[in-house]
């Protein structure tokens, strides 16, 4: 058996011809799964609490009552926590999302048109979700909509929105990494 795996390894190691299809077959796109708070009014709420202890006297009774409810809060928010799973997309499909846009709300909108931006990026968050799970391990695999995350969009704090912004971004632009790998010699050169 071991004189088999030997040959297999010398064979792949051979030059020569390659299959492009088994080369790009089952390479992944980069990953994260990020957090989110969605109790919006539990942390404003407790934003004035806290700001309120800041105020008040440790050793009062009125300390320790805002203290209770500052605890109360913080478990909530904490509660509301949604992870989600995202995934970087490929070119194709940000082409595909750029020209959904581009018919739906005219080509020359674009980053000068609201409604074009909000689309284009509820589309390609809506592209990098795998899934998302709640603080009890519940999991939603749903292939979401671009009507879905319009809805998230919609629901969620500006803060949480963002980070899933960012996320997509960061996933979705990766093969720029690639780039920079190469430029500061950190790949072999080949």
């Amino acid at each position: 058996m071991s004189d088999n795996i030997i040959n297999l390894a010398e064979e792949a190691q051979k030059k020569g011809k390659f299959s492009l299809a088994d080369a790009i077959k089952g390479r992944a796109y980069p990953e994260k799964s990020v957090d989110i708070y969605i109790d919006g009014a539990s942390a404003f709420e407790l934003d004035a609490i806290t700001a309120a202890l800041k105020e008040t006297d440790p050793a009062s009774a009125e300390y320790e009552e805002l203290n209770k409810e500052a605890e109360l809060l913080s478990k909530k928010i904490v509660e509301s926590k949604l992870t989600f799973h995202m995934r970087g997309v490929g070119q194709g499909v940000v082409e595909k999302i750029t020209k959904e846009a581009n018919e739906k709300f005219g080509q020359d909108g674009g980053l000068n048109e609201p409604e074009w931006i909000k689309h284009y990026l509820c589309a390609l968050i809506a592209e990098n979700v795998v899934k998302v799970s709640d603080t009890e391990g519940n999991e939603d695999e749903s292939k979401f909509t671009v009507e879905d995350i319009m809805d998230l969009r919609d629901a969620i704090p500006v803060d949480s929105w963002e980070i899933l912004i960012d996320t997509m971004q960061k996933l979705t632009l990766a093969s720029s990494y690639f780039e920079s790998a190469t430029d500061a010699g950190f790949l072999p050169k080949s």
